[in-house]
């Protein structure tokens, strides 16, 4: 009953993604920054992605999303290390990321030698981690939210 009565609800309303530790803003950008140039490869290597794309039992439009995979990869990498709309760009690589793990690299199987699959379950995981936890600090979502409550 003291444990309740310790915390008053001023300090759990202060509890917010800016008070997450600056580690997680580092791995936040890391990720981002990762999603960026995967987007960029993706580009460079766009019939290697349409040949893996071609592999699955619907091939309609695969030439359409392996730009569309490129470009969400690109513009949202930069969002998520930025942190601006942080949870609507990492909803926007969850499906395309489950779609790496469960469609795409479980093919090649589950070895430790099927490092695609192993890259794409950690960074599906962090994705995942990110939306649940926000973006952090040091991010412009929390620039722009802290400038508008303190307005109001």
């Amino acid at each position: 009953m003291e444990l309740s009565n310790q915390f008053s609800v001023a300090q759990r309303r202060r509890r917010t993604s800016a008070t997450n530790p600056v580690w997680m803003d580092g791995l936040r950008i890391l990720l981002g920054l990762f999603l960026f140039i995967k987007g960029i490869s993706f580009l460079s290597n766009s019939s290697d992605v349409f040949y893996l794309l071609s592999q699955q039992p619907n091939p309609e439009g695969l030439k359409k999303a392996s730009l569309f995979f490129s470009v969400f990869h690109i513009i949202g990498g930069l969002m998520i290390a930025f942190g601006a709309l942080t949870r609507f760009a990492l909803l926007v690589q969850i499906p395309i990321l489950l779609g790496a793990v469960f469609l795409v690299n479980v093919q090649n199987g589950l070895t430790l030698q099927n490092t695609e699959l192993w890259v794409s379950a950690v960074v599906l995981s962090l994705s995942l981690f990110f939306m649940v936890m926000g973006p952090g600090r040091f991010s412009v979502d929390n620039k722009v939210l802290r400038n508008q409550s303190k307005q109001e």
